[in-house]
């Protein structure tokens, strides 16, 4: 996955809202907002690092995409939560652990990832073939690729409909939406023989 990682992080955000203290002034919500899209792209910074300073598209660090370490911020969380106290930093550290959680698990959908590391560097995941072994490029030549784009949308789509739009501009947007995100499908799926031929040969 490459940008619709920040959407599991969007809806965590959101759905948490209702359990944020009213004292939390803006700053302290804005640094919810950043951990709870942060947490989800994080694990990646490798490859940010990789690609303008070292010139390759790929990962140096397995640590970012291991279970145990994720699964270890969640029992912090959990320990807060039995604990009762410091609601912020339960929040704070809950979302931490669900957007790094919803990395893996976008990841393992897309061209797999090594969950057991330090322990195995077996890869996880239920992509074709032609994903795992061609990487970034064969995943964005192949139509799973199309879950970005959708995902991307549905977020667009419940964000502007939280703004409470008038009834005719929540209309126009769910048509503007809907209709870019199947004109995007449609001309993908038309291109994707000649975007596998390309990637093929870079």
């Amino acid at each position: 996955m490459l940008a619709a990682h920040l959407v599991p992080g969007y809806f965590a955000a959101v759905a948490s809202q209702p359990q944020w203290g009213s004292e939390w002034g803006r700053r302290r919500r804005a640094v919810l907002w950043i951990a709870a899209l942060g947490s989800t792209v994080a694990p990646d910074l490798d490859v940010v690092y990789n690609v303008f300073l070292r010139g390759f598209f790929n990962h140096n660090v397995l640590w970012t995409h291991s279970l145990f370490v994720h699964l270890s911020i969640a029992l912090c969380w959990w320990l807060l939560h039995r604990i009762g106290r410091w609601p912020y930093l339960q929040t704070l550290v809950g979302l931490v652990a669900v957007g790094g959680l919803s990395h893996l698990v976008l990841d393992v959908v897309a061209h797999s990832t090594p969950l057991l590391y330090p322990f195995s560097l077996m890869m996880f995941g239920i992509p074709p073939a032609r994903i795992v072994e061609g990487g970034v490029w064969a995943y964005m030549t192949n139509p799973l690729f199309l879950l970005e784009p959708l995902f991307l949308t549905l977020a667009a789509a419940h964000w502007t409909l939280s703004r409470k739009p008038t009834p005719r501009v929540r209309t126009l947007t769910l048509i503007v939406l809907t209709s870019g995100l199947v004109s995007f499908t449609v001309m993908f799926l038309l291109l994707l023989p000649m975007l596998q031929i390309a990637a093929a040969g870079s």
